[in-house]
């Protein structure tokens, strides 16, 4: 008999989600959890609001459009009671969407957003004990309105989710069937803020490659690809980023990433361009790298300060 709780039958359809934020990350979490069958709102702004609105939740799935069955809103009544509320922002949005969702009902709000300064200023926003770190494994673009994604290989990076103690709550692990019933690749992690800190000495290297290859300009993944000064700079910042986690004592997580610490800088160039050329990189990496360059270059800047 299998007791595993995350592969049990009788996974509650009825809980009420909330999603605050509707570009990529919100929408594709949207679109999976809505498709399980679960209550999803999803909280829109500006043009955004007006579209799904208008046409509904858009996304691409093999060539076809189709839409998801959610709520959309632009105003955070008081007498709404949700079991989880996802906040999928970018960085320097975070506070600000923060404070808008503390009045919310809900003792549960997950933030899939990049954090190189851990969470007690947000947990100071929203209160003790509130707060779930978290960050999505997919990618993508909005594309007249149309969600086109993917989500990355469960092995480079699945959804990651934990609480600040470390400890596998009942709520992580509702968090966690929710993923699983929605078929979002998901993992746990006993130290989120390591993990954030381990998962932004990755990501800011190979969105800096993308500004060195282009300057101010939208620069694409495949002639990143074939500029290989972007690819030396890419490869020696990865190794200094994980190289310095290490001498500050922060644990690598999860651990294959130790690779970037010793691997021979040609080999990592060779590894990279090839991952600049897959098709993940096309439609995850470009579009994220160019659309939110203020944001990862905040995110850079903040993660310098914690290495130097």
């Amino acid at each position: 008999m299998n007791n595993d709780p995350l592969n049990h039958e009788q996974v509650m359809k009825s809980l009420k989600i909330l999603i605050f934020g509707a570009g990529v990350i919100g929408s594709v979490n949207a679109v999976h959890i809505a498709n399980a069958g679960y209550d999803v709102t999803v909280f829109a702004r500006s043009e955004r609001l007006q579209f799904l609105r208008e046409n509904g939740l858009l996304y691409n799935d093999n060539g076809k459009t189709k839409s998801a069955k959610v709520k959309v809103i632009d105003c955070l009544g008081s007498n709404e009671i949700y079991d989880f509320v996802f906040v999928t922002v970018r960085y320097e949005q975070i506070l600000t969407a923060l404070a808008d969702v503390c009045g919310v009902k809900c003792d549960n709000i997950v933030t899939m957003v990049n954090n190189p300064f851990g969470y007690a200023d947000w947990e100071e926003v929203v209160g003790k004990g509130r707060l779930i770190p978290a960050f999505t494994g997919a990618g993508g673009r909005i594309e007249d309105g149309v969600l086109y994604y993917q989500f990355a290989p469960k092995f480079v990076q699945a959804t990651t989710c934990g609480e600040l103690s470390g400890a596998k709550s009942e709520r992580i692990i509702e968090l966690m069937k929710i993923f699983n019933k929605s078929k979002i690749p998901y993992s746990f992690s006993k130290d989120m803020d390591s993990w954030q800190k381990s998962h932004l000495a990755l990501v800011t290297p190979l969105a800096n490659g993308f500004y060195f290859n282009g300057g101010d300009k939208f620069s694409t993944a495949k002639s990143t690809a074939k500029n290989k000064q972007a690819m030396r700079l890419i490869s020696s910042e990865l190794r200094r980023n994980f190289r310095a986690l290490k001498k500050l004592g922060i644990s690598i997580t999860p651990g294959k990433m130790n690779v970037f610490r010793w691997l021979p800088l040609f080999v990592m160039e060779f590894v990279l361009k090839h991952l600049y050329n897959t098709q993940f990189a096309i439609d995850t990496m470009e579009s994220h790298a160019n659309n939110a360059r203020e944001e990862m270059q905040q995110l850079n800047e903040g993660f310098l300060s914690i290495i130097n």
